[in-house]
């Protein structure tokens, strides 16, 4: 669950991205799963699911450890980067440095299971 104001818009990164609704200061806490909000299935559970959902899970969601989750607002929309403006600590998504109102949110697909990261990871 994000835990920032976030809109959606157009991403010269690819497609739709997640941008920052407010200033949001180095060091502040973006993003973290909520049970009951967020969703996370076994690989079991996931195998059992229609194709159509495996396919939007496998495109808006990721691998962690042994579990698949998915988030369940704007955060499944966040782009890949490089140079990723958050990292994953301690159970949250933080921010690396500031990120000015209107800025695209981005992290590390490479932090994730590669099955489980964007299509154009897959590519490479």
């Amino acid at each position: 669950m994000l835990l920032v104001k976030t809109y959606l818009d157009k991403s010269p990164i690819h497609g739709i991205g997640v941008f920052a609704g407010e200033l949001i200061r180095k060091d502040s806490k973006i993003w973290r799963f909520v049970i009951g909000f967020d969703r996370y299935y076994s690989r079991k559970q996931f195998a059992k699911l229609p194709k159509p959902a495996r396919e939007y899970i496998k495109l808006h969601g990721y691998q962690w450890g042994r579990e698949i989750l998915l988030s369940m607002d704007h955060d499944s929309f966040m782009n890949h980067s490089e140079n990723p403006n958050t990292y994953f600590h301690n159970g949250y998504v933080i921010a690396r440095r500031n990120i000015r109102k209107g800025v695209e949110i981005t992290n590390d697909y490479r932090a994730f299971e590669a099955a489980f990261c964007a299509a154009f990871l897959k590519k490479k």
